[in-house]
């Protein structure tokens, strides 16, 4: 006789789950479940939309929205620029934060494909905001045409029809913004408009689910194309540049209250190349020096709006190229991810100070590299009374 009662439960006694045993996730709270569902991976979270009504409530709710892209990092968007539109697709790669020798690990990968993800191949990005892209589409003689706003992560656009007179209006720039007071999301376009023998700035906002382009008043001159983070305190911020093309001061529009204002620069500065970023929520400017000896600085403002508060973050001396690095990604580990002249990414370690080209995506022809927040952020909710499309070719009506 066996005495090991391992040896002595019969097979027969083995509980078996059965399709109408009680799922304990029924058995949490709401808000448990989608705290939960929110910190899992981007995949996964799409792979759980389609395993019931249930759970697909829950990740289309706007508190489990708000939770997601609280906690979500900020990831890298990889354009690929190629001569033939099929390429030009957009990769979406998450990383871990310490590399392997000269090469980070991705945690999570996505391809965003025209036709599946985007609403067209053939498109320049102008903005991000909370995983929403505004893109355009450029048509002859630099004029534009539509402008989309859409979600990659859930295949959602919108296309936005400018207002009329395009074809007098010239260095035509777009941003995409939140206005966290009135929880609505809205498109600032800027343009130069020519009269006579002067070109004069101005500038009109598109209030998403309104259907209507307003003229905004005290336009600042033009904003430069949004390849970086700079959005703070509810603003965007963008180099503002003299006759000359020498940086003097720093432009921002906030989306609250519509208005432009002007920043003065670090106290540290020079006027050669300069770009923005943002670091653990404040405004920051990183400075690039070939006088007497080369030298890189980044400056955050500690305190928004107060000039006194600039405070300088790192300074590296000779380090070892020659043209200007836009800050990507700050990461926990005190590591900083750099775009260098749009072709590479560089990595500077903050406490060695040593500064590195480094691997991160394998992409056939030219590339360049964007921070990216991804969002479960539906426009279904953002543009209600627009025509909301899928891009798997399916068309809600409002």
């Amino acid at each position: 006789m066996d005495d090991n009662p391992r040896r002595r439960k019969s097979s027969s006694e083995t509980p078996i789950v059965t399709a109408s045993s009680e799922c304990l996730m029924d058995k949490l709270p709401s808000c448990l479940i989608m705290d939960i569902l929110s910190r899992l991976p981007i995949k996964t979270i799409l792979n759980c939309r389609r395993v019931c009504k249930t759970w697909l409530h829950f990740i289309s709710d706007s508190f489990f929205t708000e939770l997601h892209l609280e906690r979500s990092p900020t990831s890298l968007l990889i354009k690929t620029i190629s001569n033939n539109p099929e390429s030009r697709n957009l990769q979406l790669v998450q990383i871990t934060g310490k590399p392997t020798g000269l090469r980070f690990r991705a945690v999570e990968e996505m391809k965003f494909v025209p036709g599946t993800n985007l609403p067209c191949n053939d498109f320049l990005i102008e903005h991000s905001c909370n995983g929403l892209l505004c893109l355009s589409k450029t048509f002859q003689f630099d004029f534009h045409e539509d402008i989309y706003v859409c979600n990659p992560i859930l295949g959602e656009y919108i296309s936005i029809p400018l207002a009329a007179g395009q074809e007098t209006r010239h260095q035509s720039n777009f941003a995409l913004g939140y206005s966290a007071i009135t929880r609505e999301y809205k498109v600032l376009h800027t343009f130069c408009s020519k009269t006579g023998s002067d070109f004069q700035p101005e500038a009109q906002i598109y209030t998403i689910a309104t259907g209507k382009w307003r003229s905004i008043h005290k336009a600042l001159r033009n904003l430069d194309i949004f390849m970086f983070d700079s959005f703070v305190g509810g603003s965007i911020h963008w180099e503002l540049r003299d006759e000359g093309n020498c940086v003097n001061s720093i432009g921002s529009f906030n989306f609250e209250n519509e208005q432009f204002s002007q920043f003065s620069l670090p106290p540290r500065y020079n006027e050669e190349l300069v770009t923005l970023t943002v670091f653990e929520g404040c405004l920051g400017v990183s400075f690039f020096s070939t006088c007497l000896q080369p030298q890189y600085e980044i400056w955050v403002m500690k305190e928004y709006g107060k000039k006194e508060s600039w405070t300088k973050l790192i300074t590296v001396e000779n380090p070892g190229f020659g043209e200007l690095c836009e800050p990507l990604i700050f990461l926990n580990s005190g590591l900083i991810l750099m775009m260098h002249c749009r072709e590479y990414v560089v990595c500077y370690d903050t406490r060695t100070r040593f500064m590195e080209a480094i691997r991160i995506w394998q992409a056939q022809g030219n590339s360049y590299a964007m921070p990216y927040k991804p969002s479960f952020v539906s426009l279904k909710d953002v543009a209600k009374g627009e025509q909301l499309k899928m891009s798997r070719s399916c068309v809600i009506h409002p």
